[in-house]
């Protein structure tokens, strides 16, 4: 350990000049951190002592994931189930649920990390009214609703406390391209690059958080914790009064199925797109950063308009030799799932 976070390096030349040309707004650039070589923004060297400094309280609710399972700020994945969980836990109060915004109820543990080397006037904007870091949540009162994009190996020590973990995860094929389209539009990342370009990135661990596939497997490999839900983002889908009550039972709730069928409705994503408490990228009403970005269309499949034969041929022997070494099994089939 050096200065209370682990041992990192800076991205070598190679990289630090891809990362130049098309994540210019991250001033200080990335580094690579950890045992497992996370790809994290340079902040986190200054502010990584502070979340290892954190202390999970028994109570505290994380919803943790890797970016838009879907997003670098609020993802249609993570929001249905930071929406979910908070409504199955604070006993379905939709009325407070409509009038608080979520990033209020559910703020983003990290956000100041990744906003710190941006422009002045975005992180500014973005930490006005409410500065997102481990020194803003430790100030919170039980109980606490937390969303991370960090692995675990970066965290606090969430699995040996007794606070509950939601671990959400996607399919590679919609995540990326969920990620590519977020990170165009939201100011002070806007990248710059094709989309092809992005998926080489990403399959090189060079976007936020990176590598994928250990951030997927270290959480799956801990799903039998009796701490930890593991969900994916597809169940939540297609069948979401089936997950809703599997939540429920992880939070040692029951609900009847008039209830169950409220919150169904209310995380439909015609819905959601209507809803300003779910779908608005700050609480600071002068951010800059479209609300599209969060609550896009949140179909399974989409992959398949975007990506070339040539590509999918590359990502699926990209995908195939990550799983060779795990039982973790996406429940659809990522070549022949329908639009």
């Amino acid at each position: 350990m050096d200065g209370g976070i682990p041992k990192y390096v800076l991205f070598n030349e190679e990289e630090k000049k891809l990362a130049d040309k098309h994540f210019a707004a991250c001033k200080r650039g990335f580094i690579r951190i950890g045992e497992k070589k996370w790809t994290i923004s340079y902040r986190y060297t200054e502010q990584g002592a502070a979340v290892y400094n954190s202390k999970p309280r028994p109570d505290d609710t994380w919803v943790v994931s890797y970016p838009r399972s879907d997003n670098l700020y609020l993802g249609l994945g993570t929001t249905l189930t930071l929406e979910l969980v908070w409504l199955v836990i604070n006993d379905m109060n939709f009325e407070e649920a409509k009038n608080r915004s979520l990033h209020y109820r559910f703020p983003f543990f990290e956000l100041d990390i990744l906003t710190g080397d941006y422009d002045d006037s975005v992180s500014n904007s973005s930490n006005k009214n409410l500065r997102l870091n481990p020194e803003f949540a430790n100030k919170l009162p039980s109980p606490r609703f937390i969303k991370s994009h960090m692995p675990f190996e970066l965290l606090p020590n969430l699995l040996d406390s007794d606070c509950k973990i939601v671990y959400v995860a996607r399919n590679p094929k919609d995540m990326v391209v969920s990620l590519y389209y977020f990170l165009q539009v939201i100011k002070g990342v806007e990248y710059k690059g094709t989309f092809e370009e992005f998926c080489e990135y990403f399959m090189k661990d060079l976007t936020y958080y990176s590598p994928y596939w250990t951030h997927l497997k270290d959480a799956w490999a801990e799903r039998h914790r009796s701490n930890l839900l593991f969900i994916f983002y597809e169940e939540i889908l297609n069948d979401m009064s089936n997950t809703i009550k599997k939540v429920a039972k992880f939070f040692g709730k029951s609900y009847n199925e008039e209830t169950i069928s409220k919150l169904v409705d209310h995380l439909q994503i015609d819905n959601f797109r209507k809803n300003p408490m779910v779908n608005s990228a700050s609480p600071n009403k002068n951010e800059e950063v479209r609300s599209e970005m969060f609550v896009r269309r949140g179909k399974v499949g989409g992959w398949k308009e975007i990506f070339t034969k040539e590509l999918e041929e590359k990502f699926d022997a990209w995908i195939k030799e990550n799983m060779k070494d795990t039982d973790l099994t996406f429940p659809i089939d990522l070549e022949n799932e329908e639009k």
